[in-house]
């Protein structure tokens, strides 16, 4: 998933996946700080269940994070089976995007507030495909949460004009992969202005080609 946004020209943060025993070693090259999030099938709200932990400034703490997480997912009943470690991204304001299917309309794009908070404030947008810049800038605008980005009471501003840029290269995405039947980039990290936008996790779904 991280090689195809990539090549879209939309950017992630650094990851690799590590096993158990040499996640410290995987830590010291990646650098810090990081991320580790469990590897386990069929979890996919590791942060519900604690399979995420963050800050991690040392290999001496990421190795203490891996017994966290054996621990954790052994009390839910499931393997603990490698370890994603990742770049952690300082500040940014957390948005989603991606992209659905309906069965009449093709694919729909879809922006939001992102994070822990999406499933429940359920702030979304959504365009059918092709999504031009005019598009990207009307989803964003018509968010409830659109004033976070101009800095909403002094917080910091979000780039307005990355989150624009990243829909309509999702939507370039999606002509250039007509097997892409969902995508799900939650959280997309929008940093301060003209600093862009980084994806921090995914996940895709792919229809098998005819």
């Amino acid at each position: 998933l991280a090689m195809m946004l990539r090549a879209a020209g939309i950017e992630v943060a650094l990851a690799e996946r590590a096993t158990i025993a040499d996640a410290p070693a995987v830590a010291e090259r990646l650098g810090y700080p990081l991320v580790a999030k469990a590897i386990v099938p069929g979890l996919v709200h590791k942060s519900a269940v604690g399979c995420v932990i963050l800050d991690l400034d040392s290999s001496a703490a990421v190795a203490d994070a891996v017994r966290t997480l054996e621990q954790r997912t052994s009390a839910i009943g499931s393997e603990l089976q490698g370890i994603l470690l990742q770049r952690q991204i300082a500040g940014g304001i957390e948005m989603m995007a991606g992209v659905t299917s309906d069965a009449t309309f093709g694919p729909l794009l879809t922006c939001g507030l992102g994070g822990t908070m999406a499933d429940l404030l359920m702030d979304v947008a959504f365009r059918l495909h092709p999504v031009s810049d005019l598009d990207a800038d009307e989803m964003v605008r018509t968010l409830r949460s659109s004033p976070m980005l101009d800095g909403y009471r002094g917080a910091p501003a979000g780039d307005r004009g990355a989150m624009n840029l990243l829909m309509t290269r999702l939507s370039a995405l999606v002509e250039a992969i007509p097997e892409l039947v969902e995508l799900d980039l939650n959280p997309v990290k929008l940093l301060a202005p003209g600093n862009g936008a980084i994806v921090v996790d995914g996940r895709m779904l792919l229809r098998p080609a005819h």
